[in-house]
């Protein structure tokens, strides 16, 4: 009829309109990709790392170290500049991918390594196949990247579907989502005072720590801001103040004990939690999950090993970024068990030991090395004699927690560690010892 005669032009428009503000909003989205991707992968200009030093820095030499210097890039065209970031981040896209596939092949190589050997050696099982050798240890780390990086694309391709207008944003909060072609390469910090990256990893590590503690001492005192929402809770919270309260003394206890460093203090932290980790029954899926751990330590050992601080990851978020990192952790220690420690080079042991919350700047290959091989017979060969004994069940997820935490505090006490203030806030109060000089006879 003539009223839908008249209205069919403007449904026609309306929807010509709308398919033309989605192809834009999709245009939108792919450019802001793409930049996002470039910002995220921007190499960071490497710097000699500046020595640590307790001395005041004048605040003349930090505004001169701020102000940009002329003809550095500060200034030009701005559409120039535009096109020139704009080229560089499709350039980058195209590299990034390009590497992501070169590294999917060298992953089927390695694998295809490992079914070679496993057939060979008639060993049977993807788990066990996965541990059971005929690869170096820089083919399974870089196996283990390869895997993380196809999970990262796989949940960042559901996303661009299903939550396309959320994409950007996500990335923005939470750039490790990329997978590692396109995540931020950490060169460290370009400040007044540069900084390597395993300097800022000190650094941020010792923040964790000093904050971990603060929120264990306030949450004795302090309750929860949602238990008051509850008023049949307030028991339990009760319950849960006094449990900080005894893990905060045990704490103190633990820090006040002499020569509690290096691998004696590891040992003294197993042998608290001795009854918690080697238990007579099978331990409950809430001991594995580490959910009879309080949410202080939890918030401060995910802060611990990501090496930066982030504001917008909740309470089960955080556990789960934990548990599947101990489970990275714990495949790496079956492999690195039958593996020969002095066969790493400087940079894998680095990284093996970054990984499990060990040591900080400037320690020598012999250090890390004899730090890795201790925490391999505390995690891994020490628990399996105990269970093969039997009567005895293992947590390791608990086990090895508990050791992170302990290398987190002792990095942040070490005197090598790059955030100096928090450990020289009580030096100027220690005394030297009054030597007496005594009388001499003659």
């Amino acid at each position: 009829n003539k009223h839908t005669t008249s209205i069919l032009p403007l449904m026609c428009a309306m929807i010509y309109h709308r398919v033309q503000c989605n192809f834009s909003k999709r245009k939108f989205l792919a450019v802001l990709f793409l930049l996002s991707c470039n910002a995220l992968a921007m190499p960071a200009a490497s710097s000699a790392a500046a020595p640590v030093s307790s001395g005041v820095v004048a605040p003349s030499t930090i505004v001169d170290a701020a102000l940009p210097v002329e003809g550095s890039g500060g200034g030009g065209n701005p559409i120039v500049q535009l096109a020139g970031y704009v080229k560089d981040s499709v350039v980058r896209m195209k590299d990034g991918t390009v590497e992501l596939y070169t590294n999917h092949q060298k992953c089927n190589e390695i694998r295809s390594k490992q079914q070679l050997y496993a057939k060979l050696h008639d060993i049977k099982g993807k788990a066990a196949i996965a541990k059971a050798g005929g690869i170096s240890y820089a083919e399974f780390d870089f196996l283990q990247r390869g895997k993380e990086d196809r999970s990262k694309l796989t949940q960042l391709v559901f996303m661009m579907f299903a939550a396309p207008n959320f994409l950007p944003y996500a990335i923005w909060l939470f750039p490790n989502m990329m997978p590692s072609p396109f995540s931020p390469v950490d060169g460290g910090s370009l400040g007044a005072v540069p900084e390597t990256s395993i300097q800022r990893i000190s650094r941020e590590r010792t923040h964790a720590v000093i904050q971990t503690m603060l929120d264990l001492e306030r949450g004795v005192h302090v309750p929860p801001t949602m238990s008051k929402l509850n008023p049949f809770g307030k028991k339990a919270t009760s319950r849960a103040m006094v449990r900080l309260d005894r893990m905060g003394k045990i704490a103190s206890s633990f820090l006040t004990t002499n020569q509690a460093s290096g691998s004696d203090g590891a040992e003294l932290v197993l042998d608290i939690l001795e009854k918690d980790i080697y238990t007579h029954e099978e331990p409950k899926k809430r001991d594995i999950m580490l959910a009879t751990v309080p949410k202080p330590i939890i918030s401060g050992l995910a802060k611990a090993i990501e090496g930066q601080s982030s504001s917008f990851d909740l309470t089960f978020m955080v556990r789960g970024k934990i548990l599947n990192h101990l489970r990275k952790v714990t495949d790496a220690d079956d492999f690195l068990v039958n593996t020969k420690i002095d066969e790493l080079d400087s940079e894998l042991l680095a990284e093996a030991c970054k990984t499990r919350l060990i040591g900080g700047p400037n320690r020598s290959d012999d250090e890390n090395r004899e730090s890795l091989s201790k925490w391999l017979e505390q995690t891994s060969i020490r628990p399996a004699s105990k269970i093969s004994a039997g009567g005895l069940h293992y947590n390791g997820n608990l086990a090895r927690a508990a050791l992170m935490c302990y290398h987190a505090v002792d990095g942040a006490r070490d005197a090598r560690s790059s955030s100096y203030l928090p450990r020289l806030l009580f030096q100027g109060q220690q005394q030297a010892p009054v030597v007496e000089e005594e009388e001499v006879v003659t």
